[in-house]
């Protein structure tokens, strides 16, 4: 990493309450110089016009170490630092770490100084799971110009910590925090106006799709960009923490970037045109695994992607979506992109005219979209939301976002995703074991179709979430989950711990499916309220046909839950039921 603007002031001294001892302990304050913000916006603005990239902070060089630099004290058992570090003027700043960690117990808190709004503003507690080889982290976004860096372990604590400090990030737009913390001016919607929130009801036949697609903040040249991302499944569905985006976001990466990458999970409105979005989760730091390699004097020539992996496990109530994809090549007659557009809330635009092949960067290696208008808006693209995924009516990945002109001033004006198909074995200048498919098929199954899924049960946790996707084949008689009814519901575990799944067909001819046989049925699967697989339950060839089915919820906790069966030609029906 190149760090930029390296001047470190004396420390001065605040002042801060303190739990123990005397009444107040003297806070360090170690202050770095502020960069000219003008040149910022306009170095910005290039990028946008000859990069594609969407800069939004710079960042500023200086060392400093909470524990040598700060003030320690006992309070109640723990030995606790504190520094307070800042960049003058910052609408909102980041802490970089090159010497990063906490021992099992001890916990590292960043917060807005006293004073500086009327609640202050906390990220943490960040324990020892932020720890990896490298020794290096980038905290959260705090609004304002100033962080009070605390560090506490119990007193006795084995291990030893590193909390080292190579810069600060100075981001000075696209912040999007909310109230008195939006200091950077940032328009409450952010975006622009015509964008969509994913979820609207555009948005509601696409939730599992939402949850694969992640803001990426990127630490690269001194500065800091704004991309979006995908979660992948994998041919071995063994639910790796696989990231597909688009390389033009990360091209000129050093070797000490990847580490600092952020990864931010769920950032969306709870509701369309929401004001509330504060559930949203980040991982610090990627493994880069391939890319197109296709940046040719500053000309993309190939299809633009780039494959990493999430550093650090996901924790399992984050519940991402695995996404499925499509690498045939077959065009797409209609579907959705979901991004990040400016780095804001996640937005979702809807295409209904059919996706055309492009020779825009490399011949035939793009998709061409034109976005369509619909009930809440008109959504379209943005700087940031490069690296996004643009799905199929199957809900698999087509593409990838590389750019285009559409905006709300022309919101037909053409965007352009990198093929799947052409990451997957197109003629991209790398080599043969460097394209998609040597890593999403590592076995070479010949596999080219897959769908997404969340994190479930089984040696195959991967192994497809059909609750989420579409329902049906043609000629299967399970193709809406109103011809299939779970008796009792509410279910209740109390009495016979088992419900019955029953195919509304009568002997009378007067049933939704009467003079029709019922597909053979080969499978059960269970879904929690969030999606992820429970429980398998096999069905017998005997019983393949019948028309009722026992499911067993013997030790299962109250809740929403999803039943879906699946038939021989593999066409799939769900129905929801409650466990009281």
């Amino acid at each position: 990493m190149r760090l930029l603007n390296s001047v470190r002031a004396a420390a001065t001294a605040v002042l801060f309450l303190c739990a123990a001892g005397t009444a107040w302990a003297t806070v360090p304050r170690i202050e770095f110089a502020a960069p000219d913000a003008s040149q910022l916006w306009a170095r910005a603005a290039w990028h946008e016009e000859h990069t594609g990239k969407t800069m939004h902070g710079e960042v500023v060089e200086g060392t400093a170490d909470v524990l040598v630099d700060g003030v320690r004290t006992e309070e109640d058992g723990w030995d606790v630092w504190r520094l307070e570090i800042a960049v003058p003027g910052a609408p909102g700043i980041g802490v970089y770490f090159d010497r990063f960690h906490i021992p099992v117990g001890g916990e590292l808190r960043l917060r807005t100084p006293d004073g500086a709004f009327s609640r202050p503003y906390l990220t943490g507690p960040h324990g020892s799971e932020e720890n990896d080889p490298h020794g290096t982290w980038l905290s959260d976004e705090l609004p304002g110009d100033a962080a009070l860096i605390e560090y506490r372990q119990p007193i006795g604590c084995t291990g030893t910590p590193e909390l080292g400090i190579s810069g600060l990030a100075y981001y000075f737009r696209f912040l999007y925090f909310e109230g008195e913390y939006n200091l950077a001016g940032d328009p409450e919607r952010g975006s622009e106006a015509c964008q969509v929130d994913v979820n609207c009801p555009e948005g509601q036949d696409w939730q599992c799709q939402r949850d694969a697609v992640v803001r990426l903040s990127i630490t690269m040249q001194g500065a800091t960009y704004l991309c979006s991302g995908a979660m992948v499944n994998n041919a071995e569905q063994d639910c790796r923490q696989l990231l597909l985006s688009s390389f033009h976001c990360a091209d000129a990466m050093g070797a000490s970037d990847w580490a600092l990458m952020k990864v931010r999970y769920t950032y969306e409105y709870f509701e369309c045109d929401g004001t509330s979005s504060f559930n949203s989760r980040q991982k610090t730091g990627v493994l880069p695994l391939t890319s197109s390699d296709d940046m040719v004097n500053g000309q993309i020539d190939g299809s633009d992607f780039l494959l990493m992996e999430v550093e650090d496990p996901i924790a399992a109530d984050w519940n991402p979506f695995y996404a499925g994809w499509d690498a045939t090549g077959v065009t797409s007659p209609s579907g959705v992109g979901i991004h990040h557009p400016s780095g804001d809330r996640k937005k979702i635009s809807t295409y209904t005219q059919q996706l055309s092949s492009s020779n825009a960067y490399a011949p035939g290696a793009h998709w061409r979209v034109v976005w369509a208008a619909t009930e809440t808006n008109h959504g379209v693209t943005e700087g940031g939301s490069s690296g996004s995924p643009i799905f199929n009516p199957a809900r698999r990945i087509v593409g990838t976002l590389t750019g285009g002109s559409s905006m709300c001033a022309t919101p037909t004006a053409p965007d352009f995703y990198g093929k799947f198909s052409y990451h997957w074995d197109g003629n991209n200048p790398i080599p043969v074991a460097e394209r998609l498919k040597a890593f999403l098929d590592p076995a070479n199954s010949g596999l080219e179709v897959l769908d997404g899924s969340y994190v479930g049960i089984g040696s195959l946790p991967c192994e497809g979430a059909s609750t989420c996707i579409p329902a049906g084949l043609p000629g299967d008689v399970v193709w809406t989950s109103g011809q299939w009814l779970a008796v009792p519901n509410p279910a209740s575990t109390s009495a016979s711990g088992s419900l019955e799944l029953r195919l509304l067909t009568s002997s009378s001819g007067s049933g939704p499916l009467a003079g029709l046989a019922p597909s053979p049925l080969t499978g059960l699967r269970i879904f929690d309220a969030a999606g992820r697989p429970v429980r398998d339950l096999p069905v017998a060839a005997a019983a393949a046909l019948a028309t009722v089915h026992p499911v067993d919820l013997t030790g299962l906790p109250a809740g929403l839950y999803f039943l879906t069966l699946t038939t021989a030609s593999g066409a799939t029906a769900t129905v929801r039921f409650v466990l009281e």
